[in-house]
């Protein structure tokens, strides 16, 4: 619907442009060359120099062409404006490397509006004499100029948007209507000085130029004011993000010392009156929380390491299917009723990489398919090539990521559920970690799909770190959220 609007505009826009050649007064041009040359070199310095001014979370430019093209108008007539306008703008479109079609459709509505104006100037009694009497018709014509104008832009706008166009033309309108006369009231002032002196209309350039700097540093102020804002938001939400990554690391911490501690004052207190079974099972539930505060301070040491970059990569050609076997003999223990399902293509090639890494990623992203699905369920790994590399998916049963959670689940300390009273625990660095030691080895971890049905992960590795084509290709690597993929579509 939108390129059918603007090449219908085009179409009629160029058809008139046509026919008012034929009207070109020429010898008013001849009487006064001088003024019209200057009236058309300050509407295209008006059309290269918009003033632009931020309006709430947009910019809005104004170009001040309009008050010297439309100065054209009064003086040498409607076919005079709409070559300067047409000039102007193809010349300002063409430096600034807007598309051919961006170009004629400006065209085509900027010699609509005028071709519209002129004919409305010309009915009331409009002349190139600027007196008292000639008011009306100056107001008339320029209502239709801006009216006109805006509409022919605004209905194109609404459409590329898909935004109603009635209310998209109205929420901007009295801004635009206020602007537009401000413009054109200019006009015929210019006239008026230039029929003085025509060394006195460049003077009216120079509350242009003034606008024009102090639009253009009132914008940039704006823009470091934002920056500056956003930068403090974000260490706010960096500081709540600590306090709670505190908070979760010292009961994270605490709960399994706890639990040793417990285990083994039993068996000293207790000692030869507890059975060897029961001293045993003791010593093996001691022994998994040790392991549990073995792996949270190895996350905090890989955090620590990961921003430091101290840690240098230890490449060898290894094989991905036996990592994802080790990840899974080490975890077995800590499955409650899980299976396993270990799909790799048969004679996937070996890969050149950090091994260590990739172990502690699959071993993360396994993990926490252990910890969010429920129990008797299955976690499958998938193995396949992809895109000069290989992808590896791990895949759960559980009820999926909340889609408001999506977004930020590879965010440090981010957790999906903060409370003292979660059901799982964890300090919100398990797929940080995933994220950074993946890039530092070229590759890249991203969330597959998340829903009721489970959630998938995938880690993509080049083949070689040192390969040309050791980088992901977009079009087959899943982008960081579900949201920022939909985005890239629709550009």
């Amino acid at each position: 619907m939108a390129r059918a609007y603007v090449g219908a505009v085009t179409v009629v826009g160029l058809g008139l442009l046509g026919p008012l050649l034929t009207r070109l007064d020429l010898d008013a041009i001849a009487a006064n060359t001088i003024c019209f040359w200057l009236l058309a070199a300050l509407a295209l310095i008006g059309e290269l120099f918009p003033i632009t001014l931020p309006r709430e979370s947009n910019v809005e430019e104004i170009g001040t062409s309009t008050t010297f093209g439309f100065a054209v108008l009064l003086a040498f007539g409607t076919a005079a404006a709409a070559i300067v306008f047409a000039a102007a703008t193809i010349v300002a479109d063409v430096l600034y490397g807007k598309r051919p079609f961006k170009v004629l459709f400006n065209v085509g509505q900027y010699t609509i509006s005028v071709a519209a104006a002129g004919a409305v100037y010309e009915a009331i009694g409009g002349t190139a004499d600027i007196s008292p009497a000639s008011l009306i018709p100056i107001f008339a014509a320029a209502a239709v100029l801006f009216l006109v104008n805006d509409v022919l832009t605004g209905v194109g706008l609404a459409l590329a948007r898909g935004e109603p166009i009635v209310r998209y033309l109205l929420a901007d309108f009295w801004f635009q209507a206020g602007t537009a006369m401000a413009l054109v009231a200019m006009s015929p002032v210019a006239l008026i000085v230039a029929d003085r002196s025509l060394l006195l209309v460049p003077l009216l350039a120079v509350p242009v130029i003034a606008a024009h700097w102090g639009a253009t540093t009132s914008l940039e102020n704006t823009r470091l004011v934002a920056r500056l804002e956003y930068a403090l938001e974000q260490e706010k939400i960096l500081s709540r993000m600590k306090d709670d990554f505190v908070a979760v690391v010292s009961h994270e911490l605490r709960t399994p010392l706890t639990s040793i501690q417990g285990y083994l004052k039993t068996l000293l207190q207790l000692g030869p009156g507890l059975g060897d079974e029961q001293g045993r099972s003791f010593l093996e539930a001691a022994d998994r929380q040790g392991d549990r505060l073995r792996r949270l301070i190895e996350q905090l040491l890989a955090v620590a390491k990961l921003e430091a970059k101290v840690e240098p990569l230890q490449l060898s050609v290894v094989s991905l299917e036996e990592i994802a076997d080790d990840v899974v003999l080490e975890l077995t223990p800590s499955a409650h009723g899980h299976t396993f399902d270990l799909r790799f293509r048969p004679g996937l090639p070996l890969v050149e990489t950090d091994d260590a890494r990739v172990h502690q990623i699959l071993s993360n992203l396994v993990e926490n398919a252990l910890k969010y699905s429920p129990p008797d369920t299955r976690v499958t790994i998938r193995g396949q090539e992809r895109g000069g590399g290989v992808a590896i998916m791990v895949e759960d049963e559980g009820g999926g990521i909340p889609v408001a959670a999506q977004d930020h689940i590879f965010e440090r300390f981010f957790q999906v559920d903060s409370s003292a009273t979660r059901s799982v625990g964890g300090t919100g660095l398990g797929l940080y970690i995933c994220k950074k030691t993946s890039e530092a080895i070229g590759g890249r971890v991203w969330l597959e799909r998340s829903n009721r049905e489970g959630t998938s992960f995938g880690l993509w590795l080049p083949w070689a770190l040192s390969s040309p084509e050791a980088i992901a290709p977009a079009e087959l690597i899943a982008p960081e959220s579900v949201q920022e993929h939909a985005a890239a579509l629709s550009r």
